[in-house]
């Protein structure tokens, strides 16, 4: 009551309506919900005020964006995600099971979801760092497109979340009496491809222009999905493309702080999934567009541990990691134990290694003696473990200072608190994906012909989003922007997206101006008091 009081005063002023009672609580930033002392109390208490009052979540949250971000969305999502089943009460979006696939075109019919420009879908089977969560994986959804509204000011109608539940392999969701999905095993081969079309199907009959982002998927679904729809609907993953353009904008603005450029650097990645080759893919192809280097040249500079180490052509590895497999003359000299297994410390070592990124899920995986390899190799560094959530950071920022002796260039994948280094303040960079997507979904519903967004975008924008980090920013060693920003950011990486769509397939471009005149405000439309003419 207190805080949507405050936030009315100046509304009911308007109309006459002036309320005496709790005038100390006149601003969305003294809300008590910063009073809770549990993330996940936050959390439902958010969730529960985005049900009942819309305008207010958003007029909140926007106010508060740096100290809500962890909370709507990673790392305090992952935990509202584990426990749905039980602490749900009320649902948003589309729950899909094979009990009503079949219906899908009577179910996107309903008067409840008249115009969604914008899909977030998921099938619960990669939630952040946490695999296999059943049904609670709509949360995602819903959290993913509150940042597409805060972040890109989609308009909070417009946009639909969605689970394809097709089922789970957790055993103790399956076990669970009160759990609310579908109770089986997940639906695999055959079954599940006919369950995505379907879904697809259906969707894109009703909504033809609609975005479809995939989130979270398995990481070979994901590929496959991704590569089978992305030239036939408007989608795209965020987890594979707009992972692979945050942290090569992180990169080309880690290598402004030591003078050195992107072609001159060698690669190592620490983790094979979504994440991991998604960055590999968005440095090969900057490379490839930007230097015209050979495909052998690209190649050669990036290596891709898994957890079987090195990604070699000497075991069966999945499709999507071939391209980056190595041969045995890429080691053949290497100083190794153990040719089938080749580990991250040796390939550091043999490798000279200059850019280190964790996309593992395992913590502590960067010790110190793999920090100190990296620093032998080079000055100045670049070590970014991405991991998420917090906890299964590869290894604080802190510890990476420390063993590097402040030599290291830093960015991580979650938020963590600024710490004291030699007597300075240290704020480490955060690579959020929040930065690349509300900015991509933008550019591509602006556009009003059907179309699909082309490779070539995400390598743009990472560009654009390198160049929206202040000099400030780089001179203090934060590699990205500030969060308030977020609106400039992505007005900026929507026109990027908008232009290379049409630079591509010939569609209309649109001004920055004009980008950001389309961006929904959470605010109430005045109400102007009826004047009678006796």
């Amino acid at each position: 009551t207190t805080a949507i009081v405050g936030f009315l005063n100046q509304r009911y002023e308007r109309i006459g309506m002036i309320f005496n009672i709790l005038k100390s609580i006149n601003s969305t930033q003294q809300m008590p919900i910063l009073k809770k002392t549990i993330d996940i109390s936050r959390f439902n208490f958010l969730r529960d005020l985005h049900d009942r009052n819309e305008i207010l979540f958003y007029a909140f949250c926007y106010a508060n964006l740096e100290k809500i971000l962890p909370i709507i969305y990673t790392p305090t999502v992952g935990e509202a995600v584990r426990r749905f089943s039980r602490d749900s009460a009320r649902f948003r979006g589309i729950f899909l099971s094979p009990n009503n696939i079949d219906k899908v075109e009577k179910i996107f019919s309903h008067f409840r979801f008249k115009k969604p420009t914008i899909a977030v879908v998921t099938d619960n089977q990669g939630i952040l760092g946490i695999g296999d969560q059943g049904v609670g994986g709509i949360d995602i959804s819903i959290g993913k497109l509150s940042l597409y509204v805060l972040g890109a000011g989609i308009r909070p109608w417009e946009t639909l979340p969605l689970t394809l539940d097709v089922g789970t392999d957790n055993s103790q969701d399956l076990n669970d009496p009160y759990y609310l999905g579908y109770k089986s095993g997940r639906l695999t081969g055959e079954e599940y491809d006919s369950f995505i079309e379907k879904f697809v199907k259906g969707i894109t009959k009703k909504y033809p222009n609609i975005l479809i982002q995939w989130e979270d998927f398995s990481r070979q679904n994901a590929f496959t999905i991704l590569d089978r729809y992305r030239y036939k609907v408007l989608s795209f993953n965020d987890d594979i493309q707009g992972t692979g353009s945050v942290v090569l904008a992180g990169i080309i603005n880690g290598l402004k702080i030591s003078n050195e450029d992107l072609k001159d650097q060698r690669f190592v990645i620490y983790g094979a999934g979504a994440a991991g080759i998604g960055i590999a893919r968005r440095i090969a192809a900057c490379l490839r567009s930007k230097y015209n280097l050979s495909e052998s040249k690209i190649y050669e500079k990036i290596a891709i541990l898994d957890s079987k180490g090195l990604v070699t052509d000497q075991r069966k590895v999945a499709n999507y990691k071939k391209p980056f497999s190595k041969d045995k003359n890429f080691f053949k000299n290497w100083d190794v134990e153990d040719v089938s297994n080749i580990k991250l410390a040796e390939v550091i070592k043999n490798f000279n290694a200059t850019v280190l990124i964790g996309t593992s899920g395992q913590k502590k995986h960067f010790t110190n003696e793999i920090i100190k390899l990296m620093c032998n190799n080079t000055d100045r560094p670049l070590i970014f473990p991405l991991s998420n959530p917090t906890f299964n950071s590869e290894a604080t920022p802190q510890e990476i200072y420390k063993a590097s002796k402040g030599k290291a260039i830093v960015a991580a994948g979650s938020p963590f608190e600024p710490f004291n280094y030699n007597g300075k303040k240290i704020i480490v960079g955060q690579g959020n994906n929040f930065f690349i997507f509300p900015g991509v979904g933008l550019g591509a519903i602006l556009i009003k012909e059907s179309c699909y967004i082309n490779d070539e975008v995400f390598t743009e924008v990472a560009i654009t989003l390198s160049n929206m980090t202040p000099d400030s920013n780089i001179k203090k060693g934060i590699i990205y922007p500030n969060v308030v920003d977020i609106r400039k950011i992505s007005a900026a990486v929507a026109h990027t997206t908008i232009k290379s769509i049409s630079e591509k397939q010939g569609t209309e471009e649109l001004s920055l101006q004009e980008i950001k005149s389309k961006m929904w405000k959470p605010q109430y439309h005045p109400i102007i008091k009826k004047h009678s003419n006796t």
